[in-house]
């Protein structure tokens, strides 16, 4: 909608298209006052100053701007929710009379196998089924028993056609709860329109149709065929996922390995920190793409309320070929809805948190954004590649091609760049691991980040950063910071400036705190304290690499890792991504296409990320 913090409407202005300047402008406008907020908000918090008037009325404002933002997110989701049922309905009414059912009127009787492929449920029949008699006592051909498909001995003479079965045609109520089963399917699995493969009618009984080509073949014997029915190849028929998948293989040479939506069983696992547990996801979720290749896996994550943004971005990934990926959820009750949800999300849930962080809200919230960190440390001592993606992002290109091409196949951690060419200047909703070493220096960054978010948390956190503690002892007898030191309850992205923080330290060598330093203190000497806790010179500019049709690279060694581990880990080095393979909507970092800017419809990106996709604290949909 029209200014970004808006209700949704016309665009703003009657209707009519509103150019770049305009849409700036707005932008800046709905920006301001929260920036002015926090800044004042900042400052009241940093001085310590909570009872003053300035202090209090902008304490007041930014309660009622977050209560605004609140109310106006659950309006547009209503809003939304209200709008996708009503065109739902209509589609689904439209399925079941124009479809379902005129296909019933016009097929019975005629020719199904191409369609269908075996006995049973197949909506080119609509809510006939498609039989041929004698075919369900061969088992190793039809994949089930006359109780499985339903046939009980009907058909065609030696050929498959679609057949009125009493059992269903003569009972209205399980005729039209069978044609309205038959319609979702059509309707919420859109790719699904080849017929693939029936199942069962202990299937549509029991999921209401919402798991059609879910049924697998039995390995009794070879693939069904019929002469005079030769069916079509279908790659991958049974698999998790499969009939939301799709297929944009760029024509790069090898980029169809990459393909493995259809390839994969669909996985609802236990409790991630249980014995085994991580490992048997990864048996389960992870694609190895070729002999000598490491498995890859996609993890994103996710609590109820970011279900919408999840199920988007893995639907998102299967439409370009991509299924190898787990959604890790704080609670067993979400895994398991979004599993038996109709698009069959693979998942597991986590007991792991961070001591201290779990006592509030947005403490919750951090221990959310902490446990990538947490699962990416143990995919790296598991051998996979991972990719870690926030829920925010959709795809427009399977990214295998790019990623796996010259330059960024030379380099271990990938990230998508924020601002400038800096290594402390990178986004982390986009994090690939790529090659990572055991105990490595890649490893030391990740399980660095996760020290440091632990160690904000710790209830021994006052004894490190406060009052007295070891953080500013140097600078506070240097007289360049002093007194008092509380902590600092909340920053916005917390735990990417940790990590940035972390990257800087690894590219300079040397510890830096210049993104997030977790406490409160009174600046005395501003280019002494810069000194003490910033990286010095250029050590963390990072250098251009030129690439590919992809567009090159910014790349910097990592020279920081656990000495005690023994000798020297071999040399790895970080990377940001070019805006062909990953841009996000306020297009800050280097080089990249903006989102709002419209490029993103001309030349969309592999990975298209909605960070700062509204200024009003929502995310455009």
């Amino acid at each position: 909608g029209g200014g970004g913090g808006g209700d949704g409407g016309d665009g703003g202005g009657g209707g009519g298209r509103v150019g770049a300047a305009e849409l700036l402008r707005r932008l800046w406008d709905a920006w301001e006052p929260q920036l002015e907020l926090e800044l004042a908000a900042e400052a009241c918090s940093s001085a310590g100053s909570s009872r003053g008037g300035a202090c209090a009325s902008a304490a007041a404002a930014q309660r009622q701007l977050d209560r605004r933002r609140r109310t106006l997110s659950s309006e547009r989701v209503g809003a939304q929710l209200a709008a996708s049922r009503g065109t739902e309905a209509l589609a689904l009414a439209e399925a079941k009379s124009v479809i379902v059912q005129g296909n019933t009127r016009k097929f019975r009787g005629e020719r199904c196998f191409r369609r269908c492929k075996r006995n049973g449920a197949c909506e080119h029949c609509g809510t006939d089924l498609c039989c041929r008699k004698g075919w369900d006592a061969n088992e190793s051909r039809s994949g089930g028993g006359p109780a499985e498909s339903g046939c009980g001995g009907l058909g065609g003479e030696g050929k498959h056609v679609c057949t009125r079965v009493p059992a269903i045609d003569a009972n209205a109520t399980a005729r039209e709860s069978f044609a309205e089963a038959l319609a979702a399917h059509l309707v919420l699995l859109p790719t699904a329109r080849s017929f693939a493969a029936p199942v069962s009618l202990a299937h549509v009984a029991s999921d209401l149709g919402l798991a059609l080509n879910s049924s697998k073949r039995r390995s009794g014997g070879p693939a069904a065929t019929e002469s005079a029915d030769a069916a079509p190849p279908w790659r991958g028929v049974g698999r998790a996922g499969e009939a939301f998948c799709g297929s944009t293989p760029d024509g790069r040479k090898g980029s169809r390995r990459w393909l493995s939506c259809g390839g994969l069983g669909d996985h609802h696992g236990g409790d991630l920190e249980a014995q085994g547990e991580l490992e048997a996801a990864v048996a389960a979720r992870a694609w190895v793409a070729g002999p000598g290749e490491r498995p890859e896996l996609v993890l994103t994550y996710a609590n109820e309320a970011g279900t919408a943004w999840v199920t988007n971005l893995v639907l998102s990934l299967r439409s370009v070929g991509v299924d190898h990926s787990l959604i890790v959820t704080p609670s067993a009750a979400h895994c398991s809805a979004l599993f038996s949800s109709p698009a069959r999300l693979s998942c597991g849930h986590t007991s792991w948190e961070v001591p201290g962080c779990s006592r509030k809200m947005r403490n919750k919230m951090r221990t959310l954004w902490y446990l990538r960190h947490h699962y990416m440390v143990r995919l790296i001592d598991l051998g996979v590649n991972t990719l870690m993606l926030d829920g925010d992002i959709t795809l427009h290109g399977n990214p295998y091609a790019l990623l796996k091409a010259p330059p960024l196949a030379r380099h271990q951690l990938l990230y998508s760049l924020d601002h400038r060419n800096f290594c402390d200047e990178v986004n982390i909703g986009f994090m690939y691991c790529q090659g990572c070493a055991r105990r490595g220096r890649a490893q030391w960054v990740v399980n660095e980040t996760l020290r440091r978010e632990r160690s904000f948390c710790s209830p021994d956190a006052n004894a490190v950063y406060g009052d007295g503690g070891t953080f500013f002892a140097a600078t506070d007898a240097a007289g360049v910071t002093s007194p008092p030191h509380r902590p600092r309850l909340w920053a916005s992205a917390q735990d990417q400036k940790v990590m940035s923080d972390v990257l800087a330290s690894s590219c300079c060598g040397k510890d830096v705190y210049r993104k997030l330093i977790p406490y409160h203190y009174t600046l005395l000497d501003k280019a002494a304290f810069a000194r003490h806790f910033y990286p010095t010179g250029r050590c963390n500019e990072m250098k251009r690499e030129r690439g590919n049709g992809a567009g090159g690279c910014h790349y910097a060694p990592l020279l920081l890792y656990n000495s005690s581990d023994g000798a020297p880990p071999p040399p790895e080095t970080m990377a940001t991504v070019p805006w062909r393979v990953l841009s996000s909507w306020h297009g800050t970092g280097d080089g990249e296409r903006a989102g709002w800017s419209g490029s993103w419809l001309s030349e969309p990106p592999a990975f298209a990320h909605f960070v700062g996709g509204d200024v009003s604290g929502t995310k455009v949909a």
